[in-house]
């Protein structure tokens, strides 16, 4: 039987010193533009910098910039930095290779860091085609000669305002209306030169990967007999020099993220077993596979590892020594980062602790790591570790002056016994400068999914809320991901049902916790399915006294027919909807309006394709109808989370106003 091994040290980091409390001003919306966001750290073949992504908000021009940075992985000494993002090392370790924007023209490009020279290679054109969870990645070959990337097979076409016909179920992207155009491999060399097709037809291929010795590609395809009806992605190989194409994986369910071993004989990959999920929030659990890379019918029959890591696990790679596989999963609120033995199937935790860390990469020796961690008072910075989680040390300190100067509020973790005896995990922040002995407005945030996860990590709308005087409850009800298989199934054909009751349960037990709650200034919010949660909290109570409903489901049947994602309401309620249409009206907040009385604000991307404005529509005409307070801001040209600076910051302004109206 398989065991877990945990050998890794907890973190032990001393962040930069912060000063006293009362040295500190609450947190505003303005220091919204002075959050650095920081991602994708890549350790240099032979570990001595990392190359990551800063991003910020550049109110001025309204979008987010982001530039590729570069440290010394010894000390985080700065070594320069270009504008652009995805920066990957060439396996020399002389050039990265990066997405960026140069004298108009936009695609990838290679630039020589010794010389700082940087070469064009390719502007691969993209369709806006849905796909689900398919990264349109790009990768250097390892013998640093051609680059393979996923690109559409065309060029967009053009529409004419005349009527646009669709004859497929998948007609709709995120924000718009799909191109139809579909994604293939390329390569190109990496000195330059006219792109090849290795997969041009008529299926969709994504997530791609290098075998070691350069010759051939795994991918990512659906060549089921209706994609848009199904999500059966199998893992593919294909020969860079013949184009000859192995399917390497056959089952009823999908595959992700295929990963060559360094000696080519194995692909590892994250996939489910269940035949029927969906392309947005699964409730199964992502698992951790692998297969003989030949694709041959005798050993082709793929072996599960690190079973007994009951989580969902991603972020899948191999250790260059072939000796591990890394992965990470989140748990309890946190995140951490594992790694497995392939042989004997023992699993080492690597990094762990109160904090999420995620988004590492290892040298060319596995023998250091570099990996994002953030906590609930720290945003987001590059951390360096031997690869065993050993020798942890921070490395960039882009907001070391912000969490200095600012009065961050910590979450007070709390377990509680639900209306069934099941113990669920909730967290609490008080507002900023509470006073003891003084009652505050508090409001309970509910998370979207339904199988998200709050923790342990920087939210700049918490900080809001509790800089404002709010204090704020978090829960992860049943449904939620972190807690293990069963837990991620509790909301399954319950919908609102034990997973309301988990919040009510838990907004209690904090309430009998934390004397500073007012239970009389109560306040509801969430988006997506946080979103309908709160729609469904207002008409099943009138304790909350306000509610901003974001991105929010309240008609389950109408949802079904326009949404860009049917799957979700055929896996979450195991059915065509047709074939039980009272049981998605049983759960949707609109049958259950006509008692409700709780202001709401309601807050929609105009372009939402996952949740269609026209929920809010419906849920906002209902109130309104029946006299309740109500208001519907609309965001034109957003879909499902605001990309728009300004936009982020005016409806987190409107959601404080909202509650302030009513609960001050």
């Amino acid at each position: 039987m398989p065991s877990i091994r945990l050998s890794a040290s907890l973190l032990a980091v001393t962040l930069a010193a912060v000063p006293a409390a009362a040295q500190r001003r609450p947190f505003q919306l303005a220091d919204l533009s002075g959050i650095q966001n920081v991602s994708d750290p890549q350790l240099s073949p032979d570990g001595k910098a990392v190359a990551y992504v800063r991003s910020r908000a550049d109110y001025a021009t309204d979008v987010e910039t982001s530039d590729v940075m570069l440290v010394a992985s010894a000390d985080g000494r700065a070594i320069g930095s270009f504008a652009g993002s995805s920066p990957r090392w060439s396996p020399d370790g002389r050039s990265l290779a990066f997405m960026g924007r140069r004298d108009g023209r936009a695609g990838l490009f290679i630039r020589d860091l010794a010389s700082g020279v940087e070469r064009w290679i390719v502007s691969p054109p993209q369709t806006d085609h849905w796909l689900g969870r398919s990264p349109k990645n790009w990768a250097w070959s390892p013998d640093g000669s051609m680059i393979a990337y996923v690109a559409a097979d065309a060029a967009a076409p053009v529409r004419n305002g005349g009527p646009q016909v669709y004859s497929r179920i998948m007609y709709k992207t995120r924000t718009g209306f799909s191109d139809n155009r579909k994604t293939h491999v390329y390569v190109v060399a990496a000195s330059g030169g006219t792109p090849r097709c290795l997969t041009c037809g008529d299926h969709d291929e994504h997530s791609i990967s290098w075998s070691p010795d350069s010759r051939r590609v795994a991918f990512v395809s659906d060549r089921s007999a209706d994609p848009d009806n199904s999500y059966e992605n199998d893992v593919y190989t294909v020969d860079v020099g013949t184009g000859a194409l192995v399917q390497v994986t056959k089952s009823p369910s999908a595959e992700f993220s295929p990963r060559f071993s360094p000696d080519g004989r194995w692909i590892s990959f994250e996939g489910w077993v269940r035949p029927h999920n969906t392309k947005d929030s699964p409730s199964e659990d992502q698992h951790l596979f692998l297969v003989d890379a030949s694709g041959s019918a005798a050993s082709a029959r793929p072996r599960q590892l690190a079973r007994r890591v009951d989580r969902r696990l991603n972020e899948s790679t191999w250790d260059p020594s072939g000796k591990h596989l890394y992965f990470s999963a989140a748990d309890h609120g946190g995140n951490v980062i594992y790694r497995v033995s392939p042989t004997d199937d023992v699993v080492d935790t690597v990094i762990t602790g109160r904090f999420q860390a995620r988004g590492y990469s290892l040298d060319a020796a596995g023998t250091t790591m570099a990996y994002i961690r953030s906590d609930d008072v720290h945003p987001a910075e590059v951390f360096v570790a031997d690869a065993d989680g050993k020798h942890a040390r921070q490395l960039t300190n882009h907001n070391g002056s912000l969490v200095a100067g600012l009065m961050f509020q910590e979450e007070e973790e709390f377990w509680f016994d639900s209306f069934d005896g099941t113990r669920v995990q909730g967290w609490v922040m008080k507002p900023a400068g509470a006073v003891p002995g003084r009652k505050y407005p508090t409001i309970l945030v509910i998370h979207g999914g339904p199988h998200g996860m709050f923790g342990v990590t920087f939210t700049p709308q918490q900080q809001y809320l509790a800089s404002r005087g709010y204090g704020v409850v978090l829960i992860n009800p049943r449904g939620s991901q972190g807690y293990g298989q069963a837990f991620s199934d509790g909301s399954v054909l319950n919908w609102g049902g034990g997973d309301y009751k988990d919040l009510m349960a838990g907004l209690d037990a904090a309430i009998a916790a934390h004397p500073w709650i007012d239970p009389t200034r109560l306040g509801v919010t969430g988006i997506s399915y946080g979103g309908y949660m709160t729609n469904w909290v207002i008409t099943q109570t009138h304790r909350f006294k306000a509610a901003v409903a974001s991105a929010s489901l309240s008609n389950l049947i109408s949802f079904y027919g326009t949404s860009l994602y049917t799957d979700l309401i055929e896996a979450e309620f195991n059915m065509m909807p047709w074939d039980n249409y009272s049981l998605l009206w049983q759960w949707s907040p609109l049958a259950h309006v006509a008692g409700t009385t709780t202001p709401t604000l309601f807050i929609h991307g105009e372009v939402d394709n996952d949740v269609p404005i026209t929920q809010a529509e419906e849920m906002y005409t209902a109130l309104r109808k029946l006299g309740v307070e109500a208001t519907l801001a609309r965001y034109p040209g957003e879909g499902h989370g605001f990309r728009r600076p300004t936009f982020i910051a005016d409806s987190d302004r409107r959601m404080v106003e909202w509650f302030d109206r009513y609960l001050r």
